[in-house]
């Protein structure tokens, strides 16, 4: 018995520094680092109201983010992965996330009364943000009709 322990007390001692730096790399979220900041122009912003099976154009309603084509914004990602900008925090979405994007929603089992999903393309040479999407709704229910608020922004 006295043979073994000395061997394993050796291995623990050698095992340690590289638990060590395991843990000192920076936690990722489908490849991007916590406090990452990166910024992109709108491009596309779209706002459309469906009321029952009526779809037009429509003011952003309060609540959601108000961008303007041209506009510069700037994106960050939170300490447990989450998208963050001027008006919005959404949480990383593990299972949307691969190679070439990462998912983001606030939608959850059950009701979500302001659903928000985002896509984060990711540059196929060296997985950098290249491109997002961001889709914003509201939903709102009187009597029988349905009432959705959607807006698109698209940023390049």
């Amino acid at each position: 018995m006295k043979h073994i322990l000395l061997p394993i007390l050796v291995c623990c001692g050698a095992l340690l520094p590289f638990s060590q730096v395991r843990a000192a790399e920076p936690k990722t979220f489908g490849g991007f680092t916590a406090k990452q900041k990166f910024s992109f122009k709108v491009d596309i912003a779209a706002s459309l109201k469906t009321v029952g099976l009526k779809v037009s154009k429509a003011p952003i309603p309060d609540g959601i983010p108000k961008f303007k084509v041209g506009q510069k914004v700037t994106f960050t990602i939170g300490s447990k992965g989450e998208l963050t900008g001027p008006g919005f925090s959404i949480p990383f979405f593990k299972k949307g996330t691969s190679a070439t994007a990462n998912g983001y929603t606030n939608v959850t089992p059950g009701y979500t009364k302001s659903p928000i999903v985002a896509i984060v393309l990711k540059d196929s040479v060296n997985g950098a943000p290249a491109h997002v999407n961001i889709i914003f709704s509201k939903y709102s229910v009187k009597g029988t009709t349905v009432t959705t608020n959607s807006v698109t922004y698209d940023f390049e």
